[in-house]
């Protein structure tokens, strides 16, 4: 029987396999899986909130240098560079969360293994990750020791 090292609704990991059921069903074995890194993906939508951000405050500065006169160009000059880029940064975290990613290579090919913007869910389904590579790589080692490696090679080859 597998030993199960994390588990939810959509993710199993036992000591053997990785297996993701939403969206779609796949199962990876877990001595085909190389190369396994964490990545994080800002998204596109973050350039385009950038963009409209700075629009807003160019307009607003145009419209405050048009009102005011005098030494009133200075307060809107000074407030459009000291405000604008705090409130294009919170806008940015607020409308594109960053997706972190946790992928792999499989038979050769790039697969996502988990995606999610909780860096503590990645966290999760990573250290369970690591746990069963660790039992997977003792119990060949212990099947290394006690010479089954050579039988099973054999009883493989033999069907």
């Amino acid at each position: 029987m597998p030993t199960i090292f994390y588990q939810d609704d959509a993710i199993v990991i036992t000591d053997d396999v990785f297996a993701i059921w939403k969206p779609e069903p796949q199962v990876y074995d877990l001595e085909a899986l190389e190369d396994l890194h964490v990545e994080h993906d800002e998204g596109r939508p973050a350039k385009i909130v950038l963009l409209v951000v700075g629009a807003l405050a160019t307009v607003g500065a145009v419209a405050g240098w048009t009102l005011t006169d005098g030494s009133g160009h200075y307060v809107v000059v000074a407030a459009a560079v000291f405000a604008v880029p705090p409130i294009a940064g919170r806008a940015l975290r607020v409308f594109t969360p960053v997706v972190w990613a946790l992928r792999a290579s499989y038979a050769g090919a790039g697969v996502t293994l988990f995606a999610s913007t909780s860096v503590i869910a990645l966290v999760r389904v990573r250290r369970g990750l690591m746990r069963a590579f660790a039992a997977n790589a003792a119990s060949v080692e212990r099947l290394d020791r006690a010479g089954y490696a050579e039988a099973y090679g054999r009883l493989d080859r033999l069907l």
